[in-house]
């Protein structure tokens, strides 16, 4: 074991789901986003780094919005939305990037040629763009949309990623494959979802956006995920670190694997370091 006590407070930056929060089996995605919580466990460790003077950050594709009251009783130092799109400390947003107009234009276009629904999620909430046969019903979305019209009309247009189910993603690739390759990363996130961020935009990008911030480089982070849209904080942080459950290719990129989620894997992994 490594011990970090004596030395400068520790960045630690932390995916949601899959890392802090368990997916259980047979139980939806939507419902447990709404209702899972961190384990006892964590919010224990969530305290005791925030006491030894330690950083934390969640670092999640959820947009601020949709931020459970269970993960900001964690009382992190800061949060990274939507993907590393949105870096907040505290209240205030340091940062909240938007995909290009004209691009949602052309996804709303090709959803339109595809059938498949998308839904479009921003710093404020989320929209489901869906044809009119959808499974996209009330509920689904702070707003459901059915034309590219009635888009332009009743949004902002200021969305930072969006997702769909991973079932349809050659379906609406084959639209304009070169449009997405070109202007999009989209990374499955082992739900059955596909997440779209702009190129150049990811979880990655959030975390050396936070370290400016801070006056901080790589050394003393540590970042903890499972699935691919966090592989892109390997490359910003000193240490990454994969959960039991994570994808085979993220296990790949980690300098050390730890429990799964529902064994409490993060408390395991920062009892290894000698944080906790």
């Amino acid at each position: 074991m490594t011990s970090h006590a004596s030395e400068a407070p520790r960045i630690l930056f932390f995916d949601v789901d899959g890392t802090l929060i368990y997916h259980k089996p047979g139980v939806s995605v939507e419902e447990t986003v709404a209702n899972a919580r961190p384990s006892d466990g964590v919010a224990r460790a969530f305290h005791e780094l925030r006491e030894r003077g330690h950083l934390t950050f969640i670092c999640t594709g959820r947009p601020l919005a949709l931020m459970a009251d269970s993960l900001l009783a964690l009382e992190p130092s800061g949060i990274i939305s939507s993907a590393g799109s949105c870096v907040s400390l505290g209240d205030e947003i340091l940062f909240d990037e938007a995909v290009d107009p004209a691009f949602t234009d052309r996804v709303a276009a090709c959803s339109d040629a595809s059938g498949v629904p998308v839904l479009l999620e921003a710093t404020g909430g989320d929209v489901a763009y869906a044809p009119a046969e959808s499974i996209y019903g009330e509920g689904a979305a702070d707003l459901i949309v059915r034309t590219r019209e009635e888009l332009r009309a009743k949004t902002d247009m200021h969305f930072t990623k969006f997702v769909i189910y991973a079932s349809d993603l050659e379906a609406l690739k084959a639209v304009d494959p070169a449009f997405f390759d070109e202007h999009f990363s989209f990374f499955d996130l082992g739900l059955g979802i596909v997440e779209f961020t702009a190129k150049g935009v990811d979880k990655g990008y959030g975390v050396r956006r936070t370290l400016e911030c801070l006056g901080r480089g790589r050394e003393g982070t540590f970042a903890f995920g499972d699935s691919e849209n966090d592989l892109p904080m390997a490359d910003a942080v000193e240490t990454f670190v994969a959960m039991g459950n994570a994808m085979p290719g993220v296990k790949a990129r980690a300098a050390y694997v730890t429990d799964p989620v529902q064994d409490d894997g993060v408390v395991t992994a920062l009892e290894h370091f000698g944080l906790l």
